[in-house]
């Protein structure tokens, strides 16, 4: 939606607390800036989708989603 990472929303989201509550209501509250959230880059640095894992802990969601990713042969931008 952002086209950048869970990771970077919520680093965002720290530092302009401002930026994600505007994102939030343009989006209707569906922006969740936490890591879990993973672009997927072809090999030239093109957005060619993104992945979403949940169920543990933030940092481990996007360690699933890189490893799938990585195991699909496709570059991760978490």
């Amino acid at each position: 939606m952002l086209g950048m990472p869970g990771s970077a929303q919520m680093a965002r989201a720290e530092a302009q607390h401002y930026f994600m509550t505007a994102a939030n209501g343009a989006f209707g509250g569906k922006v969740v800036p936490v890591p879990g959230g993973v672009i997927v880059r072809g090999e030239d640095g093109s957005v060619l989708g993104a992945v979403g894992v949940t169920g543990d802990t933030s940092d481990n969601d996007a360690t699933a989603a890189l490893a799938g990713i990585e195991a699909a042969g496709l570059k991760g931008d978490a």
